[in-house]
């Protein structure tokens, strides 16, 4: 595929968690493992941390039972004297903690924010990521439709010629193909080259022209950005007035730009299918794994994904050209929910064993727990 990566809308994102994303994708050579790796990862490393840290609070725990009695008695004896009972909780604390006290404290605060910071920066690292994949993914599904429009307006010509009007006729034998340099683009019909089809594949459809400056009185040069040059071509083949559609085939009522269309989407729908960022069930793993969302998105999912400030003027006419026959053609259910169910199953086993631990735990120090709460909340909890 041609690197269109100079033209995406969303620049590649960088940091410390998108370099590790991106090293991992690297081994794996999928998106969708590289995440499940860096997740198992992070929480591998991240479990030494919590086993100390829970470790430091059961200590804390344990002495914190053992003064409780002496602790009441201080309260008890000084319950009028606040500055003296401060004084002695604080000698009993020294006492009994040492050192260890504001220790186990500054342990669970530093555990807190390493879990904050890790959240947030992972968080942000992921969004970046997903906006510059979706955009990859967009614009290299633009940058075939273009190039397929490209090529048929420079193969026609003035739109005069007659032998070429009649070749778009047999479109169903025609299709266009990518030279495997990614330099040019040509027609083949049943598989043969047709002859002055072939053409620069563009990876840029920016360009300048020369207009008047009516304050200076001279020349300058403009530039137009590929959105603007893009949009034209579709009106040129497209054109919205009925009277100026060129008919190629009066039996059938065939346009010529219906013949186009339909041999550009081939050419789409083909990428599409060999390129589409799928994991498993899920056809489209930038769109919700639900069967009330499509895999092939809608223009304000695009826009949201990409960010409206990245896209071009332009944009949704050019999505509307390419984006809703593709959608007929390869659009289906993203997916049936697996993902929250798997989720809620999942968080239901945990709270689950966690439950059944502590009870086991509390009834071997003869400890009795009100349970029936509990049972609903390892319900409701995982729901939320």
């Amino acid at each position: 595929m041609a690197n269109v990566g100079l033209l995406l809308s969303v620049a590649e994102p960088s940091g410390f968690w998108v370099n590790i994303i991106k090293a991992f994708e690297g081994l794996t050579k999928n998106y969708v493992l590289a995440i499940i790796f860096l997740t198992v990862v992070i929480r591998v490393a991240w479990a030494f941390v919590e086993t100390f840290s829970k470790f430091s609070q059961q200590k804390q725990a344990a002495v914190q039972t053992k003064i409780q009695p002496e602790l009441e008695k201080i309260k008890a004896k000084y319950r009028n004297q606040p500055d003296v009972l401060s004084q002695k909780q604080n000698e009993l604390y020294r006492k009994y903690y040492g050192k260890g006290y504001y220790g186990s404290c500054i342990i669970m605060l530093v555990v807190m924010i390493l879990n904050m910071v890790i959240f947030f920066t992972l968080f942000s690292g992921l969004n970046s990521m997903a906006s510059y994949k979706s955009s990859n993914s967009y614009d290299n599904l633009k940058y075939q439709y273009a190039n397929c429009l490209n090529a048929a307006d420079k193969y026609l010509g003035d739109y005069t010629d007659t032998n070429k009007l009649e070749l778009f006729a047999d479109y169903e034998n025609l299709e266009f193909r990518i030279s495997e340099d990614n330099n040019q683009i040509g027609l083949y019909k049943n598989g043969v080259l047709v002859d002055g089809s072939l053409v620069e594949y563009k990876k840029d459809f920016s360009s300048t022209k020369t207009v008047h400056n009516d304050e200076t009185g001279e020349d300058e040069e403009k530039v137009v950005i590929s959105n603007e040059n893009i949009v034209n071509l579709i009106n040129k083949i497209f054109p919205t007035e009925e009277t100026s559609q060129i008919v190629i085939n009066s039996e059938n009522n065939l346009y010529l730009s219906t013949a186009i269309q339909n041999v550009s989407i081939k050419k789409v729908a083909d990428y599409y299918q060999t390129h589409k960022d799928d994991f498993l069930w899920i056809e489209n793993i930038w769109i919700a794994d639900s069967p009330l969302t499509q895999s092939i998105p809608s223009y304000s999912t695009v826009a949201n994904q990409i960010g409206k400030n990245n896209l071009q003027e332009g944009e949704e006419t050019i999505y509307n050209a390419f984006m809703k026959d593709l959608k007929t053609q390869k659009g289906r259910v993203n997916g049936y929910f697996v993902l929250p169910i798997l989720c809620v199953l999942s968080s239901m086993l945990s709270l689950y064993v966690t439950t059944a631990y502590n009870k086991h735990k509390n009834k071997k120090k003869g400890i009795e727990t009100a349970q029936q709460g509990f049972k609903w909340m390892n319900i409701i909890l995982p729901l939320i």
